[in-house]
């Protein structure tokens, strides 16, 4: 596909527009694209990203970037935007579902699992381990794991 503008290179950039509810999609060579929007852009105070044309104004607006390298090209955009969605500027991952409760819980479920079946093998000591690991856990004491000072107690089947 021919550039639209020059009509003589080869098209490697699309520019995508909408103007009174409808939608023009226009393709460009680069250097044709650069000399459009780009100039435009820094002439006019906008920050543009020389990849995709995406403007710092558009970004604020819809909060959403128009490719990966849009997060160094427009970065003093994207700070303030970034921090206000997040919390902060570091990403802190994501939370599991549920409280820390349901997580003691679940936990407790386990350890209680492992004792009742060590207690019907007939392994009375390993059980007696996760049952005071269990205790612990209940009452609020940081859980020691017990099969890491005893490997050979936790049994797969």
């Amino acid at each position: 596909m021919l550039c639209g503008k020059c009509k003589k290179n080869q098209a490697t950039k699309s520019y995508e527009q909408i103007k009174n509810g409808k939608k023009s999609l226009e393709y460009y060579c680069l250097d044709c694209y650069h000399r459009l929007f780009l100039d435009v852009g820094e002439s006019t105070g906008t920050t543009v990203c020389p990849y995709c044309g995406v403007t710092a104004d558009e970004v604020k607006r819809r909060n959403i970037v128009g490719c990966a390298m849009c997060y160094e090209s427009l970065k003093d955009a994207l700070y303030p935007i970034v921090t206000k969605l997040q919390g902060g500027q570091k990403h802190k991952g994501k939370k599991p579902v549920g409280d820390k409760s349901e997580d003691i819980r679940r936990r407790c479920y386990e350890l209680r699992a492992i004792a009742d079946k060590l207690n019907a093998e007939g392994d009375f000591d390993g059980a007696r381990a996760y049952v005071e690991c269990l205790v612990k856990l209940q009452r609020g004491e940081e859980e020691e794991y017990v099969w890491r000072k005893h490997p050979l107690l936790y049994k797969r089947s």
